[in-house]
């Protein structure tokens, strides 16, 4: 019998991890070490200051998170197969591959996570105007080019080639774009791994436990049923309420904790920082990062949370003339917060079409507009970050929004095929959409969305708005 490959960590939320070859190769490359140096959640630690829990030990948690459900959907392969480095079984190898997918789908991750991201992604597009940029810059596409790209020694690539694991075929399950509905659903969709694993330790990790549910009883009610000859992840009809109950924890947990204004003023500052040092040529643009860094294993394990406090300690020093910058990254090394201005329609919204989004998104604007014009009379050095979401917090879309997704590139695709919304295997057999079903409450919750505009000046600065009459005036103003 060929010797078995078994390696063990220990996580503090879903316990012992075991490891096979493969995964142990790639957790000891500077690619996967570098997610040790990077926060999960941005600056939320300002916040909640337990919150200071890695991107490292949540992708292990999706890896263990997933094959639980493998296990459960029976997917997985036996042990004697899986850890044995010369099988070649396809559910082994369809095992691996979902392993390492969960595993592999944050290595493109930004310093501070999503909170550089933004200000990378705010510059590209700002370059799509001047038609500068090679390529859409955010943590996807960086992790995509690493796994393609690193075949090289000590590369992600070459160690996945050796150990059997096809590169492209695992950076288009990661991507969600696989021709297998089942592995796009596992990565990305209402009920994936990923979703599984953050909501809880993002709970344990500040203290808050509104993104708390019964993962046993979810992983238990998940099925496999085949739709138009392909597998499609189901829950059983008889558990549909606790995935009510995980759309609804996720929701409440993103406007709590992620979007509205607590740890979210501090992740804009980062971004708005990391933004000037990109317009300036003072970080690594995207395609030098995939271009350079990315090619060079410890060149790139340096681009974590300390490659941007670096330099934000170094224009601390005293090498920044940029006004609004230097107050702003005083501000982030201080923890002094920015006032919020919720005013008029600039406040949190419940949305309930996109018409309806398209006239608040219009008024926001006029309001914005409306007020730098009063805020450049008072005074003309202050500084105003605006911030429109690109994404609303949901929790799930409605069947309208759904049925748009069917139709794409001229083809109309079964609704029950589309990789994003969960389905339900009824007690009758028939697999249905969770917002199809009578009784369930995400029916009606799916009909809206939270829409968190943002306006964030200094202190001193609203201290001025508000003695002008300023902030009253916007509330009572019609836009």
């Amino acid at each position: 019998m060929a010797e078995l490959f078994k390696r063990q960590v220990y996580d503090n939320i879903h316990g012992h991890i075991t490891l096979n070859r493969v995964e142990a190769r790639i957790l000891d490359t500077p690619y996967y070490q570098r997610l040790r140096w990077i926060r999960q959640l941005g600056f939320s630690f300002y916040v909640y200051p337990g919150a200071t829990h890695t991107r490292h030990a949540h992708a292990l948690g999706v890896l263990h998170v997933m094959h639980r459900i493998l296990t459960s959907i029976g997917k997985a392969s036996p042990d004697e197969k899986f850890f044995n480095p010369a099988s070649r079984y396809e559910t082994t190898q369809f095992n691996r591959m979902m392993r390492l997918a969960a595993m592999l789908h944050d290595v493109g991750t930004f310093p501070f996570s999503h909170t550089i991201e933004l200000a990378y992604i705010n510059h590209w597009k700002e370059q799509q105007r001047s038609k500068s940029n090679k390529s859409e810059a955010n943590h996807e596409v960086l992790g995509q080019h690493i796994i393609l790209n690193t075949d090289f020694e000590g590369g992600i690539t070459k160690i996945l080639k050796e150990e059997g694991i096809d590169p492209v075929e695992l950076s288009t399950v990661i991507s969600g774009r696989s021709k297998n509905v089942l592995s796009n659903q596992l990565m990305h969709s209402d009920v994936d791994a990923d979703r599984m694993d953050y909501l809880l330790r993002d709970a344990h990790f500040t203290g808050i436990k509104l993104g708390v549910y019964d993962i046993d009883f979810l992983i238990r009610a998940l099925t496999v049923e085949k739709v138009k000859g392909q597998e499609v992840l189901c829950v059983r009809e008889d558990a549909m309420n606790v995935v009510d109950s995980f759309l609804v924890s996720r929701y409440f947990w993103y406007s709590q904790i992620i979007s509205d204004g607590t740890s979210y003023k501090f992740d804009l500052i980062a971004a708005k920082i990391h933004q000037y040092f990109l317009e300036n040529g003072l970080a690594y643009s995207f395609d030098h990062l995939k271009d350079k860094v990315s090619q060079n294993p410890n060149e790139y394990f340096t681009f974590n949370d300390s490659y941007f406090l670096a330099k934000l300690h170094e224009y601390l020093a005293g090498r920044i003339t940029h006004p609004m910058i230097r107050e702003l990254s005083e501000m982030l090394a201080n923890r002094i917060a920015p006032a919020q201005i919720k005013a008029g329609p600039v406040k949190p919204t419940l949305i309930q079409s996109d018409e309806h989004r398209k006239d608040v998104i219009r008024q926001v604007n006029a309001a914005h507009d409306w007020l730098k014009a009063q805020l450049s009379e008072i005074d003309p050095t202050a500084w105003m970050i605006f911030d429109i979401p690109t994404k609303d917090v949901t929790f799930t879309k409605n069947l309208e929004r759904v049925l748009l997704d069917t139709q794409r590139d001229g083809k109309v695709i079964d609704s029950h095929l589309l990789r994003d919304p969960a389905k339900i295997l009824t007690r009758e057999g028939e697999v249905k959409l969770l917002i199809e079903m009578p009784n369930s409450v995400l029916k009606i919750l799916s009909q809206y969305r939270n829409f968190l505009p943002r306006i964030y000046v200094s202190p001193s600065t609203l201290a001025k708005l508000e003695a002008k009459g300023v902030i009253e005036k916007m509330n009572s103003m019609q836009f």
